[in-house]
């Protein structure tokens, strides 16, 4: 059979060259979080290219390690996480995320033919993969509400983005499961193709138009606050005494919200506060408590790192020290030592 389009294909044609044209423009932004959007649009365009010439048969003429191509969505997954966590002026990359990507790469890039690896193998690593992400960006996203001023409009968006996320890689898992179970029809593939490139492009062009919920992770601007100069000292007194009194940033589980029911005081105006008069985010006005606390157990303490890490609030040694290091300049262990060398020559 010569290869050839139909209908559906050149839809799909056409919606990946869309998709290249939209990855361009968001490189064009000068937005970290839109270049790595940029990216992963560009990178399911990419793969929907190679779908159409899989559906239509031009497969046949290229040489069999294109089918490398399949390994971008080994990039999905990471390029969705670091769209979360970035906005216009901070950029959050990390390479090791990556490395199923290159793994796959060097395997196809080897002179090692596909077919030594099953193929119902990497299918079942590239869903789970997928899987894994959305769980991971379900998880970020539970663990940061309400940390960043103005953050329910940029929460609300960072949910649909998560959703969907999960829904592609539904779809994935759907096809596959089509697949080894013997019902998939070449309607079904064209469907859940549809579904899957809506679900992307939902992202990618939703993404671009909405620049404004990339600002707020910046610092709002509160010209125009309802706040006046003395309420909002009102609110700072009665936060401090709170962190005073009950010490809440002792739990490591702290949010935003918590403490707005402690005050009863709405979560907006804390921020707000916290961020005109400590010019600090939520995070780092609790995480200043939390130095202190472990500054004390350092000293008056034998305990170990780790324990005065989860002493003083913190879920973790790594965020420990990053954030003591952040603070103070040093590690936690070299604070303790500094400190008992400073009070023995006393």
């Amino acid at each position: 059979m010569e290869p050839s389009l139909n209908t559906w294909t050149i839809i799909f044609l056409i919606a990946a060259t869309q998709g290249v044209f939209l990855s361009v423009m968001l490189f064009f932004r000068k937005s970290g979080a839109n270049k790595i959007l940029g990216g992963l649009i560009l990178g399911f365009s990419l793969c929907l290219l190679f779908y159409v010439a899989y559906w239509t048969g031009y497969f046949r003429l290229l040489p069999w390690r294109v089918s490398a191509i399949q390994g971008l969505t080994f990039m999905f997954g990471p390029l969705a996480y670091f769209y979360l966590r970035s906005d216009r002026k901070k950029l959050f990359f990390n390479y090791w995320h990556f490395l199923p990507f290159v793994l796959y790469t060097v395997y196809f890039a080897s002179d090692v033919p596909p077919r030594i690896i099953p193929r119902h193998f990497l299918a079942i690593i590239q869903v789970s993969h997928l899987l894994i992400y959305s769980s991971i960006l379900f998880y970020w996203l539970s663990r940061n509400k309400g940390y960043s001023n103005g953050a329910l409009k940029r929460y609300t968006w960072q949910n649909k983005v998560a959703w969907a996320f999960m829904s592609y890689s539904l779809s994935f898992l759907l096809y596959y499961v089509l697949v080894w179970t013997g019902l998939l029809k070449v309607e079904y593939d064209y469907v859940i193709s549809l579904a899957s490139s809506f679900f992307i492009y939902f992202i990618g062009y939703h993404g671009f138009q909405k620049q404004e919920v990339l600002k707020m992770n910046e610092g709002r601007n509160y010209d125009k606050s309802s706040l006046s100069p003395s309420a909002s000292h009102s609110i700072m007194k009665k936060l401090k005494a709170l962190m005073e009194d009950e010490k809440p940033y002792l739990k490591n589980s702290l949010r935003l919200n918590d403490i707005a029911d402690q005050l009863q005081i709405l979560p907006h105006h804390i921020s707000q506060v916290i961020n005109e008069i400590e010019e600090k985010n939520f995070s780092d006005y609790i995480n200043k408590y939390r130095i202190e606390e472990a500054k004390k157990l350092l000293i008056e303490s034998n305990y170990k790192v780790l324990h005065v890490a989860f002493d003083s609030g913190f879920n973790n040694k790594a965020s420990f020290n990053n954030a003591f290091k952040k603070t103070t300049g040093v590690t936690p262990s070299k604070y303790r030592e500094s400190s008992m060398e400073h009070y023995s020559n006393e």
